[in-house]
């Protein structure tokens, strides 16, 4: 069984949403063995770390994160544009809209890449209002 941290900001709310939003056996095969340090920053926002530790998902913020595996940085609009298919992840990264520090690590980018951005996706198609309230009855 995968725990999930409860966060303590908004971004971290928002990521959590998002993972909880896949089927817990669906997420466990994802999150088996990858024990990643992956840091999330929207601009003029602030960072957030999200940590996956063996069955365990935890969540930070703040600008003294430490070292990371990854390190994402887009826009708002960006993040939005990914979700929607209106832009796809090579252009993004192609054009500079989204920024990875430590993209030579393949394995890590694809693997965040079907945890994280696929997951976005499915969110998308299917909105939930309550999507930001914290005592929602999720993992």
């Amino acid at each position: 069984m995968i725990e999930i941290q409860q966060p303590k900001d908004l971004l971290s709310v928002s990521i959590k949403n998002i993972l909880s939003y896949r089927d817990e056996n669906e997420l466990q095969k994802l999150i088996k063995d990858y024990n990643k340090k992956i840091i999330v920053e929207i601009e003029n926002f602030y960072p957030s770390m999200v940590l996956f530790q063996e069955n365990t998902i935890s969540f930070d913020f703040g600008e003294d994160l430490g070292k990371a595996d990854l390190k994402i940085r887009m826009s708002l609009d960006t993040l939005l544009d990914l979700a929607y298919g209106r832009l796809s992840l090579p252009k993004a990264i192609l054009t500079r809209k989204l920024r990875i520090k430590g993209i030579y690590k393949l394995t890590t980018v694809l693997r965040f890449k079907k945890i994280f951005l696929d997951t976005l996706k499915m969110v998308a198609k299917e909105p939930n209002q309550n999507y930001y309230e914290l005592n929602q009855n999720i993992r």
